[in-house]
């Protein structure tokens, strides 16, 4: 067996952490490609001993199975990481975004001339409004047209960061799409919630997600405001925590609304398939945070929804929107910040019982076609496949 391995082309695969969810595309990897994992992160979600035994390669450090840092490791991390690259002379790098360790990955590729993939996956507004945000902007578009012109290739998640991409000049036969996919939640056990919820038949709206400014859940509570007001049999449950969290339960108090429950963080995905498969519609209203200007790289939970076969509604400041939700089909893409758009977004699915189960189907068509690890791999492989043929 060793022999077939040592055939394979050896990759580092450089991540942020790890992350339970992405498995199936880890094991993937590792059955075409001789791969070490180099996750630079401690993350709340390490690998068990079982998948490390078996599938994963990583290297030591404070008896860890990760890296140690931040965006901006320790400098004996960059050592290290560097280090690890020279050492092992991959003939292939993959690293993610503009970050330090694209940067080590691009300097480990100039002195062994190995080739580096560049795997974007976040996106940003091309307006950025205040002066702060213009000269964060400059410095970020310098170093991400160094990166992207010295890379051998770049994988992309979906239509957003292809556009995002775009505007730097990479040759489109240079772009390839790992489509951004999650775990199927249909394959988890499940049960309906309504009961133990006390929601008997009223209309459900769900919020997944950290509760942080950029993710919008006082715009989501602002438009819920206005339907429960003509609608008293509707209810709003949260999922997640935040450092946002209070001022939303304040404006709930204010408001004086008796259906918005925050539920707090769920690490099960038995009990996360259960909410979604109690919820009538999840609501992703992520928005532009001025003097930020940053978008929201996908919005994984748009996936893990419509896995479910529900609808969704989004704004247009989510990464999946584009490739995943089509308007009057499967959901609505609203203005991000926006309260009134999102209110009519939600009276529409909660005025028409039929159109919500047209797209009830149509979310689960969509997810089949989108959605898969198999897919996502695929991307990677397309990507790997042109460094090589291009080496040659």
């Amino acid at each position: 067996m060793s022999g077939v391995k040592d055939k394979k082309m050896r990759i580092a695969f450089i991540q942020p952490e790890y992350a339970n969810y992405r498995l199936p595309f880890y094991e993937t990897f590792q059955v075409e490609y001789n791969v070490d994992f180099l996750f630079l992160n401690q993350s709340s979600s390490e690998p068990n001993q079982e998948y490390i035994k078996h599938f994963l390669s990583v290297y030591e450090l404070d008896q860890r199975k990760v890296f140690s840092g931040q965006w901006f490791p320790p400098r004996k991390n960059i050592i290290l990481l560097l280090s690890t690259l020279l050492n092992n002379k991959y003939p292939i790098i993959v690293t993610a975004n503009y970050s330090p360790p694209t940067l080590i990955a691009l300097l480990t590729s100039k002195i062994t001339s190995s080739k580096y993939l560049v795997w974007v996956e976040d996106w940003f507004s091309p307006h950025p409004k205040s002066f702060k945000s213009k000269v964060r902007f400059f410095l970020f578009d310098l170093i991400a047209k160094c990166c992207l012109a010295n890379a051998s290739a770049v994988v992309v998640e979906g239509s957003a960061q292809r556009r995002s991409v775009s505007r730097f000049g990479v040759p489109s036969e240079k772009v390839f799409q790992a489509n951004h996919s999650s775990l199927d939640y249909s394959k988890f056990k499940s049960l309906n919630l309504r009961q133990k919820l006390k929601v008997g038949n009223a209309f459900v709206i769900l919020y997944v997600g950290r509760i942080i400014e950029q993710k919008g859940l006082d715009v989501l509570i602002e438009a819920f405001s206005k339907l429960e007001q003509e609608n008293k049999d509707a209810y709003l449950f949260v999922i997640g925590d935040g450092n946002f969290r209070g001022f939303c339960e304040s404006i709930v108090k204010k408001m004086q609304l008796k259906h918005v429950v925050f539920i707090g963080t769920i690490t099960e995905e038995n009990e996360k398939a259960s909410f979604y498969e109690t919820a009538d519609v999840l609501v992703l209203p992520s928005r532009i945070v001025v003097g930020e200007e940053l978008a929201e790289g996908w919005g994984l939970v748009i996936n893990e929804a419509m896995s479910m076969g529900k609808p969704v509604i989004t704004t247009d400041a989510v990464g999946a929107a584009e490739d995943l939700v089509r308007n009057g089909v499967n959901g609505y893409v609203v203005k991000n910040g926006d309260v009134e758009d999102l209110y009519f977004a939600l009276r529409k699915i909660v005025k028409s019982s039929e159109l919500k189960k047209t797209m009830e189907v149509n979310s689960r068509m969509i997810f089949q076609e989108f959605n898969g690890f198999d897919k996502m791999f695929n991307g990677f492989k397309r990507a790997i496949e042109y460094c090589r043929q291009t080496s040659q």
